[in-house]
């Protein structure tokens, strides 16, 4: 029987720190307009804070725009390695990482709709060194533990494109269908986008183990090939 993920708090805004009000304030206007669009005076008067403050904490809006998604990915992935640790089994962590994906996306929309969307050329020039340098720290750790666990025995012995693929691709693309609604003008309510999510956990998470176990004697379907 698998455990239940933590609960992710990391990525919530503190109430009453500035640099979160302009932070939070930021992300509703650059998902709403896109960042060249939105003004300065306008995180201000959305946020309730003043000029002295919003360039005390931030250069200027691209800065801003890039700072936020970095600090938006950093927690993702902290919060999804710390899940992956807090497992013994390697069963109970494949099927924890889905979980822990779709829970921090349901508790958070707006950030994670954020992640997807934020990649003006502005923002990506500034962000781009250090985006890069954080996946590749998050997903060579994903790929090492895979590694590890294959050498046990225990998952199948794939590329680690592929195995990442198999295990979180699924959840990616759930959340991203959600949060990116063709057709629609607005994300869905977080409380109606949270109980989706939640309702597809464990089909996900079964999903995500049986594609990457390793067959055990008597299986009938070959996952060697």
């Amino acid at each position: 029987m698998t455990s239940t993920p933590t609960a992710s708090t990391g990525h919530r805004a503190r109430p009453g720190s500035r640099r979160e009000d302009i932070a939070a304030a930021a992300i509703e206007l650059f998902l709403d307009r896109g960042v060249p669009a939105t003004r300065v005076e306008d995180i201000l008067a959305a946020a309730g804070v003043s000029v002295g403050s919003f360039y005390h904490h931030f250069r200027d809006k691209h800065s801003l725009a890039a700072t936020v998604y970095l600090e938006h990915l950093q927690r993702f992935h902290r919060d999804l390695l710390v899940e992956l640790d807090r497992h013994a089994r390697t069963e109970d962590a494949v099927r924890g990482l889905v979980v822990a994906f779709l829970r921090w996306a349901g508790a958070d929309p707006r950030a994670m709709q954020y992640m997807h969307q934020c990649r003006e050329p502005s923002v990506t020039e500034i962000s781009g060194g250090e985006e890069a340098r954080l996946k590749e720290s998050f997903y060579g750790r994903l790929a090492g533990w895979l590694g590890e666990r294959a050498a046990t025995g225990e998952l199948r012995s794939l590329p680690h494109e592929h195995s990442l693929a198999l295990w979180l691709g699924p959840a990616e693309q759930l959340v991203r269908a959600a949060i990116e609604p063709s057709g629609h003008s607005t994300t869905p309510e977080t409380d109606a986008l949270a109980a989706h999510l939640t309702h597809a956990e464990r089909v996900l998470a079964d999903a995500a183990w049986e594609a990457l176990r390793h067959p055990a004697p008597g299986d009938t379907a070959d996952q060697t090939r």
